[in-house]
């Protein structure tokens, strides 16, 4: 590998002499309605859309008509193509799918309500307790019970003196271990 190529790779950037590959800019397709010779319209994200602007406005205008015709003649107003329930101006699939999305909207607000309440308490050290040690009720010892011998006075000490194994044979210094 030859320097200036290490040093462009290194760098970030490309070597002297290096041809990107050119980008050619891509025809948009026909519109897909009949007897319609414009070209597609372009999404917000760069793709394209199957009509023009002016077919994709026409057909939405039709829909909507065809829409507000089927919900005159008592079709539901969210879907329009089922029977509206008695005193009702939604069928039973759309009532269904409604009560389940604003139980979820319900849900998620609630969700959300405890996340911001735990985010907004205060920073503390977290406090170890039993449970972070291993230790449950149900695996720990019982706590021992203190028993006579804590509760009576201890007996009083023999004095160092009368002790005759710690003075040494050898020098009659009172011997001490550490």
């Amino acid at each position: 590998m030859d320097l200036e190529t290490l040093i462009a790779q290194w760098s970030g950037t490309t070597p002297p002499g290096f041809l990107l590959h050119a980008v050619l800019p891509q025809e948009p397709p026909q519109c897909a309605q009949p007897r319609c010779t414009r070209p597609a319209s372009r999404k917000a994200d760069g793709g394209y859309w199957k009509s023009c602007d002016p077919c994709r406005t026409r057909r939405a205008k039709s829909c909507k008509r065809r829409r507000a015709a089927l919900v005159a003649e008592g079709g539901c107003r969210r879907c329009a193509y089922r029977k509206r329930l008695p005193d009702d101006f939604l069928c039973q699939r759309c009532r269904d799918e409604r009560d389940i999305e604003h139980a979820q909207k319900r849900k998620d607000a609630l969700d959300a309500a405890a996340i911001d309440e735990f985010a907004a308490q205060p920073d503390r050290v977290h406090k170890a307790s039993d449970l972070d040690c291993g230790i449950s009720p149900w695996n720990a010892r019982p706590a021992s019970e203190p028993s006579a011998a804590y509760w009576s006075p201890l007996p009083d000490p023999e004095p160092k003196a009368d002790q005759d194994w710690r003075w040494s044979p050898m020098d009659g210094r009172l011997h001490h271990r550490y």
